[in-house]
C-alpha cells in the first residue's frame, strides 16, 4: 500500500489488518534490518527514499548498497505470505509477482492540504508544506524506480481508492475483498518469480559488496548480469563477476551481456 500524506493511511491499514490478519511491516523495521545486514547506518540507508545523495556516493556507492539491501530485506520478510507492507519499499516488488495487491491511497491536493492543517493544528500555508515535501519525497521515489513523474499514476497499481470520496472502513473492505480473489493468489510460477527476485538482490548485494554496479536479474535461477558503464576490459571483468554470482545459493547458470549505456557516446 502506497499512500498520499494525509490520506488516512493509518485507519485504513488498522482495519485491513483487523479483517484479514496480515502482519503489517513498515519502513522502518525494513530499515533497520538493512541497516544491520549491510553495516550502513538507517540515516544513510532512508536517505535512498529521498532525493539527496551524498556527494561521497561515487566512491561509496551507499545508495546502491541501501537499495541492494532492502531489496533483499523486502523479498525475505514477504516470502512468508500474507503481510501487509506500506510506504517506499514496497514499491521495489516487481510485478513478475503476480501474488501481489498493489493499493494506492490518495485524494486531491487540496483535501489532503486542509487534512494536514486540521489535523497537525497548523494553517494551510504550513500545512501544504508539509504535504509538498511528501509529494516530492515520492515523485522522487517512484520517478527513480519507474522513470514516471506521477506517483499515483493508476498504471502502477491494481487498485487506486479515492480517500477523499470513501471512508477508512469502506476502502479497508474493498481492499480485503480484493485481497482474497483468485487473482492473486501464491502460484507455482509466482513463487519461483519471487525466488528470482530474491536470488537476483542476493547477486546484487554480492556484487556491490566487490565494488560491482551492474544491472541483474534472474529467470528459474538463470542470472543475467548486464554491464551499463564503459570498460576497457570487458572479458576480465565478465569474468570477475561470474566468479561473484557462480558461487552463490540457487545460481544454476551466469550470463553477462552490455547494456544501452556501455558504448561511448
Amino acid at each position: 500500500m502506497f499512500s498520499g500524506s494525509f490520506c488516512e493511511e493509518s485507519p485504513v491499514v488498522q482495519e485491513v489488518i483487523s479483517r484479514t490478519g496480515y502482519k503489517h511491516i513498515i519502513d522502518d523495521e525494513i530499515v533497520a534490518e538493512a541497516s544491520r545486514r549491510s553495516g550502513l547506518t538507517e540515516s544513510k540507508i532512508k536517505r535512498s527514499f529521498t532525493s539527496g545523495t551524498s556527494v561521497f556516493n561515487n566512491f561509496t556507492h551507499e545508495k546502491e548498497r541501501s537499495l541492494a539491501t532492502i531489496r533483499l530485506v523486502v523479498a525475505d520478510m514477504i516470502a512468508a505470505d500474507n503481510v501487509l507492507i506500506t510506504c517506499f519499499s514496497g514499491q521495489l516488488i516487481p510485478k513478475t509477482i503476480s501474488h501481489i495487491l498493489r493499493v494506492c491511497l490518495i485524494a486531491p491536493l487540496k483535501y489532503r492540504i486542509t487534512a494536514a492543517s486540521r489535523q497537525q493544528g497548523v494553517s494551510e500555508k504550513e500545512a501544504a508544506k508539509l504535504v509538498l515535501k511528501r509529494e516530492a519525497d515520492c515523485t522522487h521515489w517512484i520517478d527513480s524506480l519507474f522513470n514516471t513523474g506521477d506517483p499515483w499514476d493508476a498504471a502502477l497499481y491494481d487498485i487506486v481508492l479515492p480517500i477523499d470520496k470513501m471512508t477508512p472502513e469502506d476502502a479497508a473492505a474493498l481492499i480485503a475483498d480484493y485481497a482474497g480473489k483468485d487473482v492473486v493468489k501464491t502460484t507455482t510460477a509466482s513463487k519461483q518469480a519471487l525466488e528470482d527476485y530474491r536470488l537476483a538482490a542476493q547477486t546484487e548485494v554480492a556484487l556491490i559488496g566487490e565494488g560491482h554496479m551492474v544491472d541483474v536479474s534472474a529467470k528459474n535461477g538463470a542470472v543475467t548480469l548486464t554491464i551499463n558503464k564503459h570498460v576497457l576490459m570487458l572479458n576480465r571483468l565478465q569474468q570477475e563477476l561470474k566468479s561473484i554470482a557462480e558461487p552463490i545459493a540457487g545460481v544454476k547458470s551466469v550470463e553477462t551481456k552490455v547494456g544501452k549505456d556501455f558504448h561511448k557516446t
